[in-house]
């Protein structure tokens, strides 16, 4: 029996069901089966909760794709799913496709406070989430969050965040939407790749412990917030170094050189047209992706072997209607 049809699919909704029901029938169901993944592959950790970590068993022959930070852009989600049959293959239980976090908000100058496009991006993920559960893992990154913590460029996105969808669908979806950001995975651990939306823990860190994130908080901050140092000094404490990617692949007992993917971080100063950037600053296996660019869309997918594809989506197809469902 293969990693495919050992883990059978929870029950998803159909679609006249799903499209009978409320945002906030739907927003409960998509939270539902977040904490309710095969535990054979998201284990619970030492309260008995879903841990902080996913581990895919050996031999699943499907597809892995990976997707970088998206930030409210709709566009690029729909081009990436339309992309290679990608929604089809999660369909048939061929691919599963792994988001590294930063769904929401916009990072474009002029439109940080703008959080209709954040709600509509989020929308399409509630949907995928409740329509594949087996097939969507959606990582938390920093920007996943109501949190008054998280500022940019003076702007508190988390409490706009909040406050639009409290106006938008009530206090109680806000606060549901907390719950959901919550419930997300923050580790995925492959026999052909690593991933995580900010970067490593400086030292590495142990499969236990990634099971127990919510007991290291201070490890749980760095896979979501480091950003690599540029400056080939000593990392400060919200950076990692080449030498904490190394830390990283032998605390976890992995292959030297495994590839470790990111996001959260887009190099632009380096220059360049593209939004990836591999082995960058003498790391080696490395790569920072970066998804929800207006001129560029790629993605990574693995299918056996840790040498991944990088793709690019199609941005230039016509905007018509997308169907989610097929069925």
């Amino acid at each position: 029996m293969n990693g495919g049809e050992r883990h059978k699919k929870p029950r998803s909704y159909r679609r006249n069901d799903y499209l009978k029901m409320s945002h906030e029938e739907r927003l409960k169901g998509a939270i539902d089966r977040i904490l309710a993944f095969d535990r054979k592959i998201r284990p619970l950790n030492s309260n008995a909760n879903p841990g902080g970590l996913v581990e895919f068993c050996t031999d699943d022959p499907r597809e892995m794709i990976i997707v970088g930070d998206l930030h409210a852009n709709k566009r690029n989600l729909k081009a990436i799913l339309r992309d290679s049959g990608n929604l089809d293959k999660v369909r048939k239980n061929r691919a599963v496709i792994i988001f590294l976090g930063d769904i929401v908000h916009d990072e474009r100058t002029g439109f940080l406070k703008e959080m209709e496009s954040s709600i509509e991006i989020l929308d399409v993920m509630i949907h995928l989430l409740n329509r594949y559960p087996s097939n969507i893992i959606y990582l938390i990154g920093n920007h996943d969050t109501l949190s008054p913590r998280l500022s940019k460029s003076g702007i508190q996105q988390g409490i706009v965040f909040r406050d639009t969808l409290a106006a938008h669908r009530g206090k109680k979806y806000a606060e549901l939407v907390e719950r959901l950001f919550d419930a997300l995975p923050v580790f995925v651990k492959h026999s052909h790749f690593l991933a995580m939306h900010g970067g490593p823990v400086r030292g590495g860190i142990g499969r236990p412990e990634l099971i127990n994130l919510k007991t290291y908080p201070d490890c749980e901050h760095q896979l979501i917030w480091n950003r690599i140092n540029e400056t080939h000094s000593t990392p400060s404490m919200k950076e990692y170094s080449p030498e904490s990617l190394d830390e990283l692949r032998e605390t976890l007992r992995c292959p030297a050189n495994i590839p470790v993917v990111v996001g959260h971080n887009p190099m632009w100063k380096w220059g360049g047209n593209d939004s990836l950037w591999i082995d960058i600053l003498r790391t080696h296996d490395h790569v920072i992706l970066y998804s929800g660019a207006g001129a560029v869309c790629p993605y990574l997918v693995f299918r056996g072997s840790a040498v991944y594809e990088v793709k690019y989506a199609d941005l230039r197809m016509k905007q018509k209607r997308f169907v989610l469902d097929n069925d």
